[in-house]
This record gives structure tokens, sequence and C-alpha cells, in this order.
């Protein structure tokens, strides 16, 4: 495996910070130029002791900034791009909703146009030394509802799509469902559902207030963005698959039955049958050959790990606390 130094933008935020700790520990040739600029949806301390033998490095950069941008290309060599920024916070939140655009579109295009300007002698021509150079965009399936959020992905997609058709720019786009794991935000569901848990607080929902989503284990997605990240298609676009499928009432049961000796037990196959498992999304993923990103891990499994990471987490808060 040849060495490569991939910027990783985003990268104190969930996914990014499980990517940045995947690659480092998988490949030590490799060199991670870790560029966020630090909202409140990070958290920076995800990436604490990650500086193995100087391979790691960050930069407190907003990828509205395209002399920023253009600036790491003259600082590093970069060879690579795995493109995880995005504003994410909730409308109510983020205060200036132009924020959406400027940062998932407009940001994602002063990417772009510095890979470009690095890696490319002219429209699809690429220069020898970055012939297998990858800009990998990180996206999401059509999600359940309509947001800034989503739409800003959508048009961002769209964007990526037709840069790749005009300038040949090495660009591919995986696309997940809903993510979990450890080192996710407190408020998310399945972090702030373990919360409410550990409290005794978790209580059962009313069958009016369903809302079923596809779940994907963080490990799982790291795994597919590593193959698609070295065997995809310039150009191709792959929709990863989902642990399980499964309502809020459903979730928040699995949940609470970790706090019991029963978990995993048989509830998918008696009381809770409204539970799906799935490797993939049939309708969106069967033209999608290529191995390796099948996710793998139970359900079970992954939320049981992502359970355990936040309980020694609470404990180790209440004894600095104490």
């Amino acid at each position: 495996m040849n060495a490569k130094t991939i910027l990783v933008t985003g990268g104190h935020g969930f996914i990014g910070s499980n990517l940045i700790h995947y690659y480092l520990n998988k490949y030590p040739e490799y060199q991670l130029v870790n560029i966020d600029y630090n909202t409140e949806a990070v958290i920076t301390e995800n990436t604490s002791g990650t500086d193995q033998a100087g391979r790691y490095s960050f930069h407190r950069v907003d990828i509205r900034n395209a002399y920023a941008i253009n600036h790491l290309f003259e600082l590093y060599d970069i060879t690579d791009i795995i493109h995880c920024a995005a504003e994410t916070r909730s409308e109510e939140r983020v205060g200036e909703i132009r924020l959406y655009e400027q940062t998932n579109v407009l940001g994602t295009l002063n990417l772009l146009q510095a890979a470009q300007n690095a890696w490319m002698d002219s429209a699809h021509q690429p220069k020898e030394k970055y012939a297998a150079s990858c800009f990998h965009h990180i996206s999401l399936t059509n999600p359940s509802t309509a947001s800034l959020y989503s739409d800003s992905k959508k048009r961002a997609d769209a964007m990526i799509s037709e840069f790749h058709k005009q300038t040949g720019l090495n660009v591919i786009t995986t696309a997940s469902p809903e993510v979990f794991g450890p080192m996710q935000k407190e408020e998310e569901l399945i972090p702030a559902f373990i919360g409410q848990a550990l409290k005794g607080k978790l209580g059962v929902f009313e069958e009016s207030a369903e809302n079923v989503r596809n779940w994907l284990f963080v490990s799982d997605l790291c795994e597919a963005i590593d193959t698609v990240f070295h065997l995809g298609d310039a150009g191709g676009r792959y929709e990863i698959g989902y642990n399980a499928r499964m309502g809020d009432r459903e979730l928040a049961w699995c949940i609470t039955s970790l706090m019991g000796a029963h978990f995993p037990g048989n509830y998918s196959h008696q009381k809770h049958n409204n539970i799906e498992t799935s490797a993939y999304s049939p309708e969106k993923t069967a033209h999608q050959k290529l191995p390796g990103i099948t996710p793998f891990t139970p359900f079970e499994k992954g939320l049981r790990i992502t359970f355990n990471w936040y309980s020694n987490k609470n404990k180790t808060k209440d004894f600095l606390n104490k």
C-alpha cells in the first residue's frame, strides 16, 4: 500500500473522528490532516491521543474559506480527501440558515477546486503523481424528513456529480442511513436514549409517536468507506445498507433491555417483531457489486458496544464530579 496524505474534513465530528482512528490504526504508512471549524456540533476530545509518530495533525479551518483550503495544499502534499465536514446542527440552533448552503455546498466546491488545481493538469488529465488521488464525499441516503441540512446535501451531491463529469476529477460518494456508535454527541437519539435509560427515565412511547429509521453501526460505516475509497469507481455513488430498521419504540425497548440480563433475548421473534435487520436496502443497492460494503455487525452487538461506551463515560464523569 503506497503512502498517502489524506485530508479529512470535519475530523472532530462523530463520523470523521471514528474514521481518523480507523485509518491511523489500519494504515501505519498513511498521514492524516484533520480540519474542522470546531462548532458546538463537535467533540474535540474524540481525536485525543491520535498523534502517532507524527502521522496526524489538526488545523482549525472553515471550509467556506477558499484561501485557507488552498493554503493547506501548500503546507502538505495532500494525495486524497475524505470529506465529512457539513453543517448538521438543527435549524433552531444554527442561527443563520444560509450556513447550510455556504458550508455544505460552497464549502464543498472550495475543496473540489483546490483538489482540481493540485491534482489535474487540465480537464480529464490528472498529473501523473496524482493519477490515483481520490476525493471521497460522505453523504446520506434519502432522509425520512426534509430539512435545510438534507436539502443542502442533495445540492452538494448534484454539484459533485456535475464537477466530475466536467473535470474528470476522481470523485466517489458513499451515502449512509442514520449512524450510531461511540463518540457521538449525547444529544443525538441513541446516546440520549442510553442516557435516559441509565437514569431510569426512558419511557415507553405511544404507538402514534412511531418514527421508523434505518440504523448503521459506525464501525461498519468506516469499513464501507475504506472499501469504496480504495476500490470504488470514479464518479460512483455507493449507498450503504443498514444493520437494523426499527421504530423509536422498538429502539427504546432494545436499550432498556440492555439494563437487564435478558438482552439480546428473542424480542425480534416475539413481542417486538417490527424490527427488520438487513445488510442492504435492496431497492437502492442491488446494483452495487463492490464487495466489502455490506454491514456485518449484528445490531444487538453494535448497540451493546455503544451502550457500554456511554455507560463507562458516565461512570467516569460521575467519579470526577465527586
